[in-house]
């Protein structure tokens, strides 16, 4: 069975520099799970890791996106898999590195083939939801499926909206979608490693890390950015660069208000990482600064 290995964790943690260390010594490639990474020029609030210091280790699905168009999971499931195929074909092993966690999970359990056009956007369903309230949304769900409207509740916004965007553009309950779920990805063996540390430990280098964006020319870029893509660019919704966007836009923000919006609103993004981390059964979870202990766990599970 072909074999892949994950590295995964919250922001902040050291995934990349982990992810090199063992592409390093068994002759892997890594492939960026990084739903931002993907734009071009979009580096110091992505964090994307220099050229110099990546090793010569080929990085794939960095910098593929020369404007603002969406990536998405699907895209995402699509290309880590034909790029995956050709690592392995050249004798190598492919080492996916990234915080995205659905992009993580779609890879092992697949996606369901829905409809590309799209008749009925999220953004009206959400307009209904702001004039009519959610309970009139759940409420037509509970019509149309009533098995995944209970099972979500009525107070999910972001479920129910997804669920019925689903129905009105593919014509099916969505639990009858999501059983035709598949991933192409059915003939390989994942290896999850998982990293963690201390929560306050984690903190502390989740603060450093910001305080070195700001260093390295954050708000230089967010400028530079701005003026070339617009502001609606997808990148600029992402921690980082939205704070910073806020800062130029409000007069009642100063600069170092915004950093901590940073640090506070990265502390939370990590918290809800390791919530959805912590449902998969079959991570295995080491502190990052335990090389050796990673090292051997992947070299045994790829014998």
């Amino acid at each position: 069975m072909k074999k892949i290995i994950q590295v995964l964790g919250p922001t902040g943690i050291g995934k990349s520099s982990v992810a090199i260390r063992l592409a390093e010594g068994m002759a892997g490639e890594i492939i960026s799970a990084d739903s931002m990474q993907v734009y071009k020029d979009f580096d110091i609030g992505t964090d994307k890791i220099k050229p110099p210091d990546r090793k010569n280790i080929p990085h794939h699905l960095v910098d593929i996106l020369s404007d603002c168009s969406q990536f998405n999971a699907s895209m995402f499931l699509e290309k880590s898999f034909e790029i995956s195929e050709v690592i392995i074909a050249r004798g190598k092993v492919p080492v996916v590195c990234g915080g995205t966690a659905l992009y993580l999970k779609i890879m092992i359990k697949g996606i369901f083939p829905e409809n590309k056009e799209k008749r009925v956007s999220r953004e009206t369903l959400n307009r209904i939801v702001d004039r009519q309230g959610l309970l009139c949304l759940w409420n037509k769900l509970n019509q149309v499926d009533p098995e995944y409207a209970q099972k979500i509740g009525k107070n999910d916004r972001i479920r129910i909206v997804r669920a019925m965007e689903i129905f009105y553009n593919n014509g099916v309950p969505p639990t009858e979608l999501f059983r035709k779920t598949q991933t192409p990805f059915k003939d390989y063996e994942f290896i999850r490693v998982g990293l963690n540390m201390d929560r306050e430990k984690l903190y502390t280098r989740i603060e450093k890390r910001v305080d070195d964006m700001i260093d390295r020319g954050l708000l230089e870029e967010v400028v530079r950015l701005r003026e070339t893509y617009g502001p609606g660019c997808p990148p600029f919704k992402s921690v980082g660069y939205k704070e910073i966007l806020m800062y130029l836009d409000r007069e009642d923000l100063c600069f170092e208000d915004a950093v901590d919006l940073i640090k506070q609103h990265s502390r939370n993004f990590a918290k809800r990482q390791l919530s959805w981390f912590r449902q998969e059964k079959d991570i295995e979870w080491f502190d990052p600064d335990r090389f050796v202990d990673i090292e051997n766990y992947v070299l045994r599970r790829l014998k």
